[in-house]
C-alpha cells in the first residue's frame, strides 16, 4: 500500500515540477519572439515627420 502511495505522490510532484519547467521555457520563448518582432518593426519603420506650428 505504501508503494502505491509513493507512486501517486511521485506522479503528482513530478507532474507539477515538469509543468512549472515547461511554463518557464514557454515564457522565455515568447519573450524572444516579442524581441524579434520589436526589432523588425524598428528596422521597417519609416521616420516619423512631425509638423510644428507656432500659435500666437
Amino acid at each position: 500500500m505504501s508503494q502505491l502511495l509513493f507512486f501517486i505522490l511521485g506522479l503528482i510532484i513530478g507532474g507539477l515540477g515538469m509543468t512549472t519547467l515547461m511554463c518557464c521555457l514557454q515564457i522565455n520563448r515568447i519573450n524572444e519572439l516579442e524581441r524579434q518582432i520589436v526589432l523588425k518593426d524598428e528596422i521597417d519603420a519609416e521616420p516619423e515627420v512631425v509638423k510644428c506650428e507656432v500659435v500666437e
